[in-house]
């Protein structure tokens, strides 16, 4: 089997909202031979923003499988043709690979891991406390990465990127991977006015749908509701399965 998976999880329309990304990605994983997932299913979910979360739970399953790394990128981020081959930051000792933001702390949009026991153990940790509270210094107020700052700064398998692995500030940057997160660089991404559509349309169609639904069910736990996504994510893509 390929020994590098790449996965972004797109859903909600996002698949739309960061086409031109999504295709950078897939050309990068082709160029190398990696397998590449885009997580775009379901298209309606009752999760709102700790759908942010999934990414930590695919993560545990794929470092399950037999690739050597595992690879998480955010929709929102594009890889540049120059990017090297994800193996280039490997160091001896170092399981974990991240870059910081421009808030100088862990930016998880761009996550590599070379699977061995080490990088398992740190997704196990974060994810085993995600209702956890986490100091407010590295609180970022929602979502998964106030607790990926949290465990990594102490973990001596962490290897800090530079910054043109996730370049989420620097317009001027010959970076890697340009993220255009809800930060400085986010406005200089143009999606198509037809792809900003139908974008807009499926946020407003779901927040309707999430409103009606909560009325007529009853909700069900954040952490079940996030399981039965992985599970049902596990089953339906082969880049997941067992």
């Amino acid at each position: 089997m390929n020994d590098t998976l790449i996965f972004t999880i797109a859903t909600g329309g996002y698949h739309w909202r960061f086409r031109k990304n999504i295709e950078s990605q897939r050309a990068y994983a082709a160029k190398h031979g990696y397998v590449y997932s885009v997580v775009d299913w379901p298209k309606f979910t009752l999760l709102d923003l700790e759908i942010v979360w999934l990414k930590i739970y695919l993560l545990h399953e794929a470092l399950k499988k037999e690739y050597r790394w595992v690879v998480f990128v955010d929709a929102d981020a594009e890889i540049k043709p120059r990017c090297p081959p994800v193996s280039h930051v490997y160091q001896p000792g170092k399981s974990i690979y991240a870059a910081k933001g421009y808030s100088n702390r862990v930016n998880s949009g761009v996550l590599i891991f070379h699977n061995d026991n080490n990088s398992r153990a740190f997704v196990a940790k974060v994810l085993v406390n995600r209702t956890q509270p986490i100091p407010t210094e590295d609180s970022v107020g929602w979502g998964e990465n106030g607790h990926v700052i949290h465990f990594a700064k102490q973990n001596p398998h962490v290897l800090v990127l530079d910054k043109r692995w996730n370049n989420n500030h620097n317009p001027d940057l010959r970076d890697y991977i340009r993220h255009y997160s809800a930060g400085p660089l986010r406005s200089t991404y143009i999606a198509s006015v037809w792809d900003s559509l139908r974008f807009t349309l499926c946020r407003y169609a779901q927040a309707i749908g999430r409103r009606l639904c909560a009325r007529v069910f009853r909700a069900k736990p954040t952490g079940e509701l996030l399981q039965n996504l992985c599970s049902a994510v596990v089953k339906r893509d082969k880049a997941f399965a067992p």
